[in-house]
């Protein structure tokens, strides 16, 4: 993602790994940054999404027993399809009400960043 006025904006959120440090994303962005941009509804656009904090967006799933399940997945640059993403082992978190807000609770969400 380029620096360029094009580029999505929001909130700053870090990532959470375990503390053995061990990566399981299969190179995916929580293998080579520490921030992410959390972008979507309910998000104030404040920062520029950038190669050290790459854009991420908010998924929200119904389910049938568990109720409403979220995750945050990598944005795809414009106009190529999203690929399909699985949960590496990582988490996002920001201290941000608006996190919380467009999250729908007080906590980390996973990070759904790892492809095969």
């Amino acid at each position: 993602m380029s620096n360029d006025t094009t580029a999505p904006k929001g909130i700053t959120a870090l990532i959470y790994r375990d503390s053995l440090g061990t990566d399981f994303s299969n190179r995916g962005i929580s293998a080579r940054v520490m921030e992410v941009t959390v972008i979507g509804e309910d998000i104030d656009p404040v920062f520029e999404a950038t190669e050290e904090r790459p854009a991420v967006r908010l998924v929200k799933n119904e389910h049938f027993h568990r109720g409403t399940v979220i995750h945050a997945e990598p944005v795809a640059p414009e106009g190529e399809p999203g690929p399909w993403y699985m949960f590496g082992g990582t988490f996002i978190f920001s201290s941000d009400a608006r996190f919380r807000r467009a999250a729908g609770h007080y906590g980390a969400v996973p990070l759904h960043d790892r492809r095969e």
